[in-house]
C-alpha cells in the first residue's frame, strides 16, 4: 500500500509555504498601514508541521476544516456574493475594475481547489487506513460539511433582514443626506455596540463607486 507518511508530508510542506507566504504579506501589509490578520496562516503552519510528522490526530482535524471550509466557499460564492450587492453594482464595480474584480473570485477559486485537494489527499486509502489502526476516526465529516453552508444561510439570512429594515432604511437616509441623489445607495454591513450603529454603504453611479460609513444613536 502507498507510504501515507508520503501523504502526508506533501500536505505539510504546501500547508507551510501557504502559511509563510501569508505571514509574508501580513509583514508587508502592516508595513503599507494595511490591515491583514494571519491566523490562518499560523494555523496552517502549525497544522503542517504536525503533518509532517506523521500525527494522524491532525490529519482528522485538517480534514475537518478543509470540508467545512469547501462549503463554506462555495456557499459564498453561490449563496452570499449574489446577496451582497445587487446585479447592477456587480456590473459597474467589472466595468470600472475588471482585474480588481476577477482576482477576487479567482483567489477564491484558488482556495476552494486547495482545499479540495487538501481534502483528497488526506482521504487516500493510505491514510483512511492508518487512522483507522491507530484508533482515530476516519468518517466522512459531515458535519462540518453541513455547518460551512449553515453559516453562510445564517449570515445571508441576518444580513436580509438588517439591511432590508429599519435601520438599513436609515443607513441609506444619512448617506444620501451627505452624498445627494446623483447616486444609488447599497448598505453592505451593519454592527451594534453600546447603543450605536455603524453602517456600510455603499454609493455608485455609472461613473464612480464610493464607500460610505455612517453611524448613529439607537
Amino acid at each position: 500500500m502507498y507510504n501515507y507518511r508520503i501523504i502526508l508530508k506533501r500536505v505539510g510542506i504546501a500547508l507551510i509555504a501557504i502559511g509563510i507566504v501569508d505571514i509574508a504579506y501580513m509583514i508587508y501589509s502592516i508595513s503599507q498601514d494595511r490591515n491583514h490578520s494571519s491566523s490562518f496562516s499560523i494555523l496552517a503552519v502549525v497544522a503542517g508541521v504536525s503533518l509532517i510528522r506523521g500525527s494522524l490526530r491532525a490529519v482528522s482535524i485538517v480534514i475537518w476544516i478543509a470540508a467545512f471550509g469547501i462549503s463554506n466557499f462555495i456557499s459564498n460564492l453561490f449563496i452570499l456574493l449574489p446577496f451582497l450587492k445587487p446585479a447592477e453594482l456587480w456590473a459597474i464595480e467589472f466595468r470600472l475594475d475588471p482585474v480588481s474584480l476577477a482576482m477576487s473570485f479567482l483567489l477564491r477559486i484558488i482556495t476552494i481547489a486547495f482545499l479540495c485537494w487538501i481534502y483528497t489527499q488526506l482521504r487516500d486509502p493510505s491514510v483512511v487506513s492508518a487512522s483507522l489502526k491507530s484508533g482515530h476516526s476516519a468518517s466522512t465529516p459531515k458535519l462540518a460539511f453541513i455547518l460551512g453552508i449553515a453559516l453562510v444561510v445564517l449570515l445571508t439570512g441576518i444580513m436580509r433582514f438588517a439591511v432590508g429594515g429599519p435601520a438599513g432604511a436609515k443607513a441609506v437616509d444619512l448617506a444620501r443626506s451627505k452624498y445627494g441623489d446623483n447616486y444609488k445607495y447599497h448598505v453592505q454591513g451593519m454592527s451594534w455596540s453600546n447603543g450605536n450603529v455603524k453602517a456600510n454603504v455603499t454609493a455608485y453611479n455609472e461613473q464612480e463607486i464610493r464607500s460610505i460609513q455612517v453611524e448613529w444613536k439607537q
